[in-house]
């Protein structure tokens, strides 16, 4: 049993994108369930997609002077998919332990001796939900 994820609930993302290191801002998901905790729409698969985040900073390795970015949840853990409690035909999204996170370079980094930028388009981290609510549970 764990936490269902309801509409406002945040997507905090980890700092570190190897070699990446992006200063995470959180994200707010959008619930489309007909289902409703605490009179909150609740969050099924699919609506992870409702996380974007512009304008993270970031560096990496030598490049040292930061480059902006967009987060987003890549997909989510196994944990936190419902097994059996669903809204609809989709699955509810529960809190769990960590999601898998995409960091796509809008701004590069640049390197401050040779002043190159950063070719790398996009970076892989992790993430977890910090959810509001405190009632109802799934498996």
């Amino acid at each position: 049993m764990d936490f269902i994820i309801v509409t406002g609930d945040q997507a905090m993302f980890d700092p570190s994108f190897p070699p990446a290191v992006v200063v995470p801002m959180p994200g707010t998901i959008s619930g489309t369930a007909q289902a409703q905790v605490n009179h909150v729409a609740a969050c099924v698969e699919g609506d992870e997609g409702s996380v974007v985040v512009p304008g993270a900073a970031y560096t990496s390795g030598a490049f040292t002077i930061p480059g902006v970015g967009t987060l987003s949840i890549s997909s989510l853990g196994g944990d936190q998919v419902a097994t059996q409690a669903k809204s609809g035909d989709k699955a509810f999204i529960l809190k769990g332990a960590k999601f898998q996170a995409k960091f796509e370079v809008s701004a590069p980094a640049t390197n401050p001796n040779s002043g190159v930028p950063d070719p790398t388009p996009t970076y892989s981290g992790t993430g977890s939900f910090i959810t509001t609510n405190t009632v109802s549970q799934a498996t």
